[in-house]
Parts: C-alpha cells; structure tokens; sequence
C-alpha cells in the first residue's frame, strides 16, 4: 500500500470544507439493491479519459494520427471514515462505524458485480468495478483511511441480430446464435444429385427420402435436375 503522508488532520479539515456547510456534496454508490452515502465527502476526486487512437507512419507522408475508441474512465478517491466517537459536525453521509464501510465494499469488490458511482452536483454517474479497495487506521483515532479506485463497466450482453437466446446465468453471455438451418440445407442441396442424395446428405440416411418426397408431393423420384434439386423443401 502506498504512502498516504499526513492524511489525518488535514484531510478531516479540508473534507469538512468540501462535504460541509450549504454545498453538501455527497458520494453515493450502489451495487444491486444495496447503497451507501459515503460519510464525508473527499476533498479531490480524480477522473481519466483515455481514447485508444494510435500515431502510425505512412509512406511518403509521415506520422498520422488514427483515431481509436474511448477507452474506460477511471475514478479514483482518498478520503475516511470516521469513527462515530469523534461526533464530527462534517459528515454529509451514513454516519455508520467504518467497519461497514470497509466490509461493504469489499463485499462489493468480490462479488464482480457493477456498482455505480454518483457525485451528486457533479457529471459523474458511471456504473464501474471497484478495482482497488486500501485501506489503513492511523494516529489511534479509530477513523479508517481508504484509497478507492474504480474503472468504467460497459455491458457486454447487447442483444445481437438474430440472437434471441438468454444470458446465461453461469457465464453472464448470451448463447451463440443457432446455425441458419435453410442455408446450410441450401448448400447441401447444391451438391446433391438425386432424392436419396438429397436424403444422405441432409439427413445422414438414404431412408430418409420418403420424408422429402412427402414434403415435396415429388411423383418423380428421380429428380436429377440440378435447378428442381435446389428448390426441395427440407424440414
């Protein structure tokens, strides 16, 4: 864990500036149906936007610039929690023991599952995964100091076109799309020669070519003309 420095009192002081008085800023986060309003509110939070564009070199031309994707916000925090013996007039959140706090979010940590971060009065409100939870207690105070870092979560179960399938509970994906069964029979179709072709290919047995007749209506079962061959009904 790294070196937070002299944290404790002067983070306490410049909290209540922040979270206190007539603004009330509050962090709220939310995994599920479970929330919390941090206690006192940081007095410098941090987010990075990136963008995945690249610098190539071009023949002739020199460097260019390719424009790439967003890449994931990043969020990150310092700040306590206060321990409720010290009766603080600053804290804006749940006045609960930091104990909470502490095993709430790793609870949320662990169980990878998204968890939203609103600043209220701020453009923050992202759904992200904790990415690192530290935390460490100082001076005897009982307070709990933290860093908190989170990462953007972007749902990755779109529906895709012709994919009706339901996410899968173990996974957290969709099932694959189911093969498209009349362009696979059209392909096999092509490369048949006669009905009982037809029925091996299609089917796997020779036998088979009842059941295409059938479906058919087919008096002739020799049908060995490639263009009557393509417009057999497989089912």
């Amino acid at each position: 864990m790294k070196a937070w420095g002299a944290l404790g009192t002067a983070l306490n002081i410049a909290s209540a500036i922040l979270g206190g008085g007539s603004s009330k800023r509050q962090i709220i986060l939310s995994c599920e149906t479970e929330k919390v309003t941090l206690p006192v509110t940081p007095r410098v939070y941090e987010v990075s936007t990136g963008q995945g564009n690249k610098v190539v070199n071009v023949e002739q031309v020199g460097e260019a610039l390719v424009f790439g994707l967003p890449q994931a916000q990043r969020i990150s925090f310092q700040c306590f929690f206060p321990a409720s013996v010290h009766d603080y007039p600053f804290v804006v959140g749940d006045a609960l023991e930091p104990s909470f706090f502490v095993e709430k979010l790793r609870k949320w940590k662990e169980s990878r599952k998204p968890v939203r971060i609103i600043i209220t009065d701020s453009p923050v409100n992202l759904m992200t995964g904790i990415m690192k939870f530290d935390y460490k207690e100082q001076d005897g105070s009982r307070d709990i100091y933290y860093a908190l870092t989170l990462t953007e979560y972007k749902d990755l179960n779109t529906p895709l076109a012709n994919n009706n399938k339901q996410v899968d509970k173990t996974t957290g994906l969709k099932d694959r799309p189911s093969p498209d069964k009349k362009a696979d029979s059209a392909a096999k179709l092509k490369k048949a020669k006669d009905v009982v072709d037809v029925a091996k290919k299609c089917y796997g047995q020779a036998n088979k070519w009842r059941r295409i007749a059938q479906s058919n209506d087919l008096k002739d079962l020799a049908i060995n003309n490639a263009d009557k061959i393509g417009r057999l009904i497989i089912k």
